[in-house]
């Protein structure tokens, strides 16, 4: 248990810190390039600027399609006409204007694109030259986007490799801290399991005595001293029975619950629960059984017995008025045992600790009982491999829900 919950506990802590960096690693990427390529088209704007006059002057000189290679410098551009018929140009691909013109928007007076060719990467901006025409400027960014996917690689690698020594590291430590917690936990199982064992013998001794003055000297008695033994036997029976309570849990905490495993038939065995729950029905209380039959489960047939008296008891016991229906189906090879009633219900908040030990929903809904019942039908359904479910609305009623696999 210890060992599963230290490693909900690593694997937590160690996804929220991975979630965390993944989020700065994208939160920096996004800024990094954001401002790159602000400085990028500020300095093709700032070019543009200076360089207007020349382009326009370009345009008047008529130099129709002619193109000057000149692969060492930053920024290139293409001088177009009125009419969008390349006049000038400076770049340092060769026949690269043919890619911005297959890619660029000719009705667009301005805009600005980025053109992915080859491994290489173009920053591209469209700008008028008053009335006369336009020019197209750009520049390769090709080492600036590397750049920026290495620093995230780098950063994502960073991220990776700490993770996983923060996951060593916080497991280690974990455990540590569970160190205590785990040392008084097996103390109060120890003192559980041994005070079950050691009062369960002069309990069944005391139990029996009760019943054996009850039986031989019962007319010795006065009717008040009559009243008082069957008081004293009562309390003995629910004392003898929290013990055995608290030693199934014991057991089960320790995965020594003792299982005689055989194939049972599952759909007698409920059918003759529920008979004699019947008998226990009130008449304002409907009892209504679904129970598919020849279905057949490898279990305990004791344990299993006594988690039906757990379900149908609390099921009995909180619907006065109503109705309580036991269904058995097969699906998808899982054997669900459905136990429904109309009752007062479960708080939506109480939900998650049903199955905690000696917890009451509501102290105005126990009728007596330890609070050990519906924990001990977890413990026996999950020293079978099966699940337990449940379900409720407030005034309602419940929905306990077994499958076993």
């Amino acid at each position: 248990m210890f060992n599963q919950l230290k490693a909900k506990l690593t694997f937590i802590f160690t996804l929220s810190l991975l979630c965390l960096l993944l989020s700065f690693i994208g939160v920096l990427y996004f800024l990094i390039s954001h401002e790159i390529n602000d400085k990028e088209v500020e300095e093709i704007r700032v070019y543009y600027d200076k360089e207007k006059g020349d382009f326009i002057e370009d345009l008047f000189e008529k130099k129709h399609h002619l193109l000057e290679y000149d692969p060492n410098r930053s920024i290139f551009y293409y001088v177009y006409n009125q009419k969008g018929e390349l006049v000038y140009g400076k770049e340092t691909v060769q026949s690269f204007f043919e890619i911005i013109e297959g890619n660029s928007d000719s009705k667009a007076s301005i805009f600005t694109k980025r053109i992915d060719w080859g491994q290489q990467h173009f920053l591209i901006i469209k700008k008028p030259l008053d009335t006369h025409g336009f020019v197209i400027l750009g520049m390769d960014i090709t080492g600036e986007k590397h750049l920026i996917e290495n620093i995230t690689w780098t950063l994502f690698a960073l991220t990776l490799f700490f993770s996983l020594i923060y996951a060593f590291l916080g497991y280690y430590f974990a455990g540590q801290a569970m160190k205590p917690i785990k040392t008084a936990f097996n103390q109060q199982e120890k003192f559980v399991s041994d005070a079950s064992h050691e009062l369960r013998t002069p309990l069944s001794i005391f139990y029996s005595s009760v019943d054996l003055l009850m039986r031989e000297e019962k007319s010795n008695l006065s009717r008040f001293g009559q009243e008082v033994l069957q008081d004293v036997k009562i309390e003995a029976h629910l004392m003898n029975k929290l013990v055995n309570d608290l030693l199934i849990l014991a057991r089960s905490d320790k995965n020594q619950l003792i299982l005689v495993k055989k194939e049972v038939n599952l759909s007698l065995l409920l059918t003759s629960v529920c008979k004699r729950f019947f008998r226990k029905v009130l008449n304002n209380t409907q009892f209504e059984q679904k129970v598919q039959s020849g279905i057949y489960l490898v279990c305990d047939e004791t344990r299993i017995q006594q988690l039906l008296y757990i379900l149908l008891d609390n099921a009995l016991r909180y619907t006065k008025e109503g109705k309580v229906t036991v269904t058995l189906t097969v699906k998808a090879s899982e054997k669900v045992i459905t136990i429904e009633d109309t009752g007062c219900g479960i708080a939506k908040e109480d939900l998650p600790f049903i199955f905690d030990r000696f917890y009451r929903a509501d102290v105005t809904r126990e009728k007596g009982g330890s609070g050990l019942g519906l924990s001990i039908a977890n413990a026996i359904v999950t020293a079978h491999g099966g699940e337990i479910f449940v379900s409720s609305t407030i005034g309602k009623g419940s929905v306990f829900t077994v499958i076993f696999k």
